[in-house]
């Protein structure tokens, strides 16, 4: 694959509708009767399924007259396997017109995956690396399918972004990218976010967090992606503790619901940095969540970039907490660090445990040992230099990075 590059002119990627609010998944009937589907593929959450969470979806589903199959072999880190092997052929087989995904991030790049490989006779592993090397809007060669997305947590952005995470047979995880996978419609409906228990919340609430973040201050970031990046942190910053404590608040949820979205908005016309460049083998290899294993990066990200982005994390400083808002002369980024290592502290992310302490209660039989840090930075970071971090980051300084964050550097104590 070639090497990335900054474009010198990005584009404003928005495209798709999207609908927001409190009982907005009413939508569903419009859609569909607008768009001529008459059956429909429901890619939901094994989860959300066995929860109810679904259940006023399927309802609405039925009474609109559509027919419809149920597609919920789904794992929290979607296999490339499951989605040809079982999701594409019920669609195939079904006829379908489109999909309805219901859920989190694993649903909707499920459904995506069905969606990319469309009318077109090949494989996942085989079409990434198509898209990887086409223009982000050319047209696909192929037909693929058309969705509607609709997230039961606040954390991917999936619903609004034009990305999927994919794990093939090897334990890879695939990143296809292309417009032919942003999701023709989004409903963001807060009601869906109501009954997520605490730790999932917070988990997917920080996930968003630093998504914004990262979008923010990364060197691809254009005035649009800005925009909605910081509407995100000024919607999450100081309504997530009350939203993991109560995510049935409609107020809290709500603004949740919205930050998530405008994240992924500026998510999709940005970049990434330091943070989603390495840890996903994290989530493989300790069985720490998506959204645990941001937070946990968060404090070091911070302090590791803020000299060259201080003016924007000053400006985060200030939407995530405005009411200690300071002037830029007195703005401290070591104060932030500590208080974002407080945030996870409240929002009792790994159950306030170092990634070693976390990965031996889960049963991983040794624990994340030094050597195993460095491992994680080989297998996605190690080469990869993305022009888009706020500040040049060696593998070697990466690796140093994820030893201290395991040996609890950034782990908040509370005064005895």
């Amino acid at each position: 694959m070639a090497k990335r590059v900054l474009e010198k002119y990005r584009p404003i990627n928005v495209k798709g509708y999207v609908y927001v609010g409190k009982g907005s998944i009413s939508m569903i009937p419009k859609i569909c009767k607008d768009e001529g589907w008459e059956r429909v593929l429901l890619v939901i959450d094994p989860g959300v399924l066995k929860a109810g969470g679904a259940d006023g979806i399927i309802k609405i589903v039925e009474s609109a007259g559509l027919a419809y199959q149920i597609y919920s072999e789904i794992k929290p880190n979607p296999l490339q396997s499951d989605i040809e092997k079982i999701g594409l052929k019920m669609y195939r087989e079904m006829k379908a017109d489109a999909m309805i995904a219901v859920g989190g991030g694993s649903a909707m790049d499920s459904a995506k995956g069905i969606a990319m490989i469309g009318e077109s006779d090949k494989t996942i592993d085989q079409i990434e690396p198509i898209l990887f090397n086409m223009a982000s809007n050319a047209p696909c060669p192929w037909k693929t399918y058309p969705m509607i997305c609709i997230p039961t947590t606040c954390g991917t952005g999936s619903e609004v972004i034009r990305n999927a995470v994919i794990t093939d047979a090897k334990g890879h995880k695939m990143v296809p990218k292309h417009d032919c996978i942003l999701p023709q419609y989004a409903i963001e409906d807060p009601d869906l976010l109501a009954t997520l228990p605490a730790h999932v919340a917070a988990a997917t609430a920080m996930d968003a967090l630093v998504q914004a973040i990262e979008s923010y201050v990364c060197r691809a970031a254009t005035e649009f992606s800005e925009m909605c990046a910081l509407r995100a942190v000024e919607l999450i910053g100081p309504n997530i503790v009350r939203y993991v404590r109560n995510p049935a608040e409609e107020d809290a949820a709500d603004a949740i619901c919205r930050g998530a979205m405008f994240a992924g908005f500026s998510w999709n016309c940005a970049s990434i940095a330091q943070i989603h460049a390495s840890n996903h083998p994290i989530t493989e290899l300790l069985h720490i969540s998506h959204g645990d294993a941001c937070a946990i990066l968060l404090p070091w990200f911070v302090e590791w970039n803020g000299e060259n982005k201080k003016e924007k994390f000053w400006k985060v400083f200030n939407a995530m907490w405005p009411t200690e808002m300071v002037a830029y002369k007195d703005f401290d980024l070591d104060i932030m660090v500590k208080k974002l290592m407080k945030l996870n502290y409240d929002l009792n992310i790994m159950n306030n445990m170092t990634m070693d302490e976390y990965a031996k209660s889960r049963g991983i039989e040794g624990g994340c040992p030094d050597e195993l840090c460095d491992r994680i930075i080989d297998m996605q970071f190690a080469g990869r230099d993305l022009p888009s971090y706020p500040r040049k980051t060696s593998d070697d300084e990466m690796k140093k990075a994820l030893r201290d964050v395991n040996h609890g550097k950034y782990i908040y104590k509370p005064a005895e």
